[in-house]
């Protein structure tokens, strides 16, 4: 598998239910994405039985992501980090004020993208979700711009957990674009 990119960085936000169920609300497209980077937290235990290792469980315990878009919106931190965003009149012109306190609590987000892919020569897609994804306030770097402009794009941190049902992640590989946007569509309550 030889991925060649990254496209339709899609969340929701999730409710879980005491009776073991859960919901995802309607469902968005978060930014344009440049980068995922995913680092996993896995359970290794082995059972030693004659003086070797007779079992083996390996299990995933949490997970981070690291998502890196072309802009991370006011509206999209305002939500995912519960933020506080006002509507602000300055002179003529009015501005999103958005407002970061230490009493914000992130909600839980579903966080799915699909990533094109070559596989035996043949195009093909494979989209992913994240089921339970709690994102924090990004680190931030900025700098000033010199002989040769730098991009500078946000980057944002979630912690991956299992959803009430056990589910961490789930994902297709499908052959057309179309297929992948509608899993993730469906997967991700997006009109």
């Amino acid at each position: 598998m030889a991925s060649i990119g990254l496209r339709y960085p899609a969340y929701a936000p999730l409710t879980e239910n005491e009776n073991g169920t859960y919901s995802y609300g309607p469902g968005k497209i978060a930014a344009k994405a440049i980068k995922v980077d995913m680092k996993l937290t896995v359970s290794d235990e082995p059972l030693y039985a004659d003086d070797g290792v007779a079992e083996r469980v390996r299990e995933f315990v949490e997970g981070s992501m690291i998502f890196t878009p072309d802009d991370l919106k006011p509206e999209v931190r305002a939500e995912w980090l519960n933020n506080t965003l006002e509507e602000k009149t300055v002179e003529s012109e009015t501005v999103k004020e958005l407002s970061s306190t230490t009493e914000d609590t992130p909600g839980y987000f579903g966080f799915g993208v699909y990533v094109p892919k070559i596989v035996g020569g043949v195009r093909m897609y494979r989209a992913i979700l994240f089921a339970k994804i709690q994102f924090g306030e990004p680190d931030e770097s900025m700098e000033t711009k010199g002989q040769k402009i730098t991009w500078q794009t946000p980057a944002i941190e979630g912690k991956m957990m299992r959803r009430n049902d056990g589910v961490w992640k789930k994902e297709v590989t499908v052959s057309s674009i179309a297929t992948a946007v509608a899993w993730l569509k469906s997967e991700l309550n997006i009109a």
